[in-house]
């Protein structure tokens, strides 16, 4: 089953000629406004999963060979007010504007300003992540509204490894979306250059996206983020706390929020120690007292 708020969408229950501009009206809805336009005679196939946050948008979408166009007529009807980024995960994509054109293969993305006409081709079609902000809270996280032009970079590892990993996480249901948020706009600020980001962003999104994981350790969040074990450890040091500290401290601020939530009450304490990394409902109870100075149960009660 679905994580609340996930929306799917697919062409291939719609005849051939509706497809096109019901995937329009999809995006211009759910994602971003675009005019569309198959490449080939064969019917165009197009999947998308969706998830609204209150500033975010997040979406995995995948299509046969076509070509898209944000112009002048969809940006004044569906203005985003903010960016864009997309991460190709499979098929070659050019994307062009007023500043020239760049073509993007799986492990890169590119990051543009949503209210600046743009076309994208897919001659192979695509499957990639799309995350789209308000500018309005780029401007609170860094100080900045959006990118001066569009900016391509990898997402293999460091700062982009994590955003896309947070995005992947989203969709797949992991975490609360408060603190999803918080991780994205701040892993953004770096890819836009803030200079007062929290230079452990990545790796922190990164433990944020993987706290179900039990095997969780120092080692996978420094390759994740870039650095080696010892930098990590220094870092995390200059903050105040160890890695396994942070990881622990993570996973017990996300099952709170988990634990408080009334849509999730009747969730047993057993399973939601189990979906936060814990080894047993015994370790979650003592180390929830041991932060919280209370019992998961009692909170959940008061609650």
């Amino acid at each position: 089953m679905d994580p609340p708020g996930l929306i799917r969408f697919r062409t291939g229950d719609l005849p051939r000629a509706h497809r096109l501009a019901a995937w329009e009206e999809h995006n211009a809805r759910s994602l971003l406004g675009l005019r569309a336009r198959a490449l080939d005679d064969r019917p165009f196939e197009g999947t998308e999963l969706n998830l609204r946050l209150p500033r975010l948008g997040l979406a995995r979408v995948s299509g046969s060979p076509h070509v898209v166009r944000r112009d002048p007529d969809q940006i004044a009807r569906h203005p985003a007010e903010g960016i864009v980024v997309y991460f190709a995960l499979a098929g070659e994509g050019r994307f062009r504007d007023r500043e020239g054109t760049w073509v993007l293969h799986p492990g890169q993305a590119l990051v543009c300003d949503a209210d600046r006409p743009f076309r994208r081709g897919f001659p192979h079609g695509l499957t990639e992540l799309v995350l789209t902000a308000p500018r309005t809270a780029l401007r609170e996280t860094a100080g900045r509204c959006a990118p001066a032009g569009p900016r391509v970079f990898g997402f293999r590892d460091g700062v982009g490894k994590a955003l896309a990993s947070a995005v992947t996480g989203a969709l797949a249901g992991h975490g609360d979306w408060e603190t999803l948020e918080s991780t994205v706009l701040g892993l953004l600020a770096g890819l836009l250059g803030a200079p007062a980001t929290d230079r452990l962003a990545a790796a922190r999104a990164y433990i944020d996206a993987h706290l179900h994981e039990p095997e969780l350790s120092a080692s996978r969040i420094a390759a994740a983020a870039g650095y080696s074990e010892r930098q990590l450890s220094r870092l995390f040091a200059e903050s105040g706390q160890s890695v396994p500290q942070a990881v622990l401290a993570a996973r017990l601020d996300a099952a709170r929020s988990a634990l408080t939530d009334r849509n999730r009450a009747r969730t047993p304490i057993a399973e939601l120690a189990t979906r936060h990394g814990f080894a047993s409902p015994a370790h979650f109870s003592r180390s929830y007292r041991a932060r919280f100075g209370s019992s998961p149960l009692r909170d959940r009660a008061r609650r």
